[in-house]
């Protein structure tokens, strides 16, 4: 058995300080489980602390500061967590000015298994270099800033913790606790990590992050025209029957071209955005209706409901029924009579 499992988190000028001091508690808190494993663990205790490009104290978001130590000669993992930002633009000022940082993470992966990072700290691993032809995850909100800026990143956005040949990337908020939990599987085991996250009340997910995934979440890039073109005739036809061709003949665009520029732009084909704006609809009326599945996919374009159960659990991670369960709220039926175009009595 290994004496320890050496965890560095990169703490740096405007890092957010509940993801930072977090991930510090995750292992902690692992450290218990192991003291309290019936069978022998991989190693007998983690050892984390803060690292950065200098032996200095770290501001991180809200006033909370972190001593760095110095670095260690080798590291099991080294976590890079987001950068607190309100905004896309409010994000690329703040990276900007972490030039510094990024160069110092290049050094730091040279002593590092894994490279990890959790939410927009993708930004960072990214900018280093450290993701070029790796597949990776990052924030929600980011995604299409993400891939023009780092168009070398293979971004699966969808995923909760993306794992690809040493760098481990976490999606958007508490998907750090997953990204945790399973460093905590890889260096002390499965019956450490399940009982971590037993301790912490965090139930496993299903690994993606499209159930909070909003229709507005997507950017409109208006140096592609055809692209806003047909995003904008798609939109206003979503509950409708409209096929990609059908838009392409209405637009008088060649779909093979059309194609390639939504890849380009977005990342994605039309199809596949035609479908992401339909399951948007259905997690609407999922959530503020009471409406039946039948009447939703109907309101979404489509008419076989086994067919849409499948793309929809394919692209949220849960069945229609499982996300009503976990997000629909309370509805009052004049909300109700109002989505579904009934008349009120």
């Amino acid at each position: 058995m290994r004496s320890t499992g050496t965890i560095g988190i990169f703490a740096f000028d405007g890092c957010s300080a509940w993801i930072t001091a977090g991930l510090t508690e995750l292992f902690a808190i692992a450290n218990v489980a192991i003291a309290n494993s019936k069978r022998p663990p991989r190693i007998a205790r983690f050892d984390c602390g803060f690292v950065g490009r200098s032996q200095r104290l770290v501001a991180g978001s809200h006033g909370v500061r972190f001593s760095l130590q110095p670095p260690r000669r080798r590291y099991d993992a080294i976590i890079v967590p987001p950068l607190w930002c309100e905004s896309r633009e409010d994000l690329e000022r703040r990276w900007l000015k972490l030039k510094a940082d990024v160069t110092a993470l290049r050094g730091l992966s040279r002593r590092s298994r894994i490279m990890a990072s959790a939410c927009s700290g993708a930004v960072l691993l990214a900018d280093a270099g450290l993701l070029a032809n790796r597949r990776a995850t990052t924030c929600w909100w980011l995604i299409e800033w993400f891939q023009r800026r780092f168009p070398d990143t293979d971004l699966v956005p969808d995923r909760l913790v993306m794992i690809d040949r040493g760098r481990w990337t976490a999606a958007a908020g508490s998907a750090y606790i997953h990204l945790g939990l399973e460093l905590v599987r890889e260096l002390a085991g499965d019956k450490v990590a399940a009982l971590t996250a037993r301790l912490m009340l965090v139930e496993r997910r299903r690994g993606s992050q499209s159930p909070f995934i909003t229709a507005e979440s997507t950017t409109r890039d208006d140096s592609a025209p055809d692209v806003a073109r047909t995003i904008h005739y798609l939109d206003e036809r979503a509950a409708t029957s409209v096929t990609i061709a059908s838009a392409c003949r209405a637009l008088a665009l060649n779909e093979r071209t059309l194609t390639r520029k939504f890849r380009a732009t977005l990342g994605m084909s039309p199809l596949a955005y035609l479908q992401s704006r339909r399951v948007a609809r259905a997690k609407e009326l999922l959530e503020d209706t009471d409406l039946p599945l039948e009447r939703i996919v109907e309101q979404c374009g489509y008419e076989d409901v086994s067919s849409f159960r499948k793309l929809f659990t394919r692209h949220v991670g849960m069945t229609p029924r499982e996300y009503r369960s976990a997000f629909g709220g309370v509805v009052t039926a004049p909300r109700q009579r109002r989505i579904s175009g009934e008349t009120p009595q």
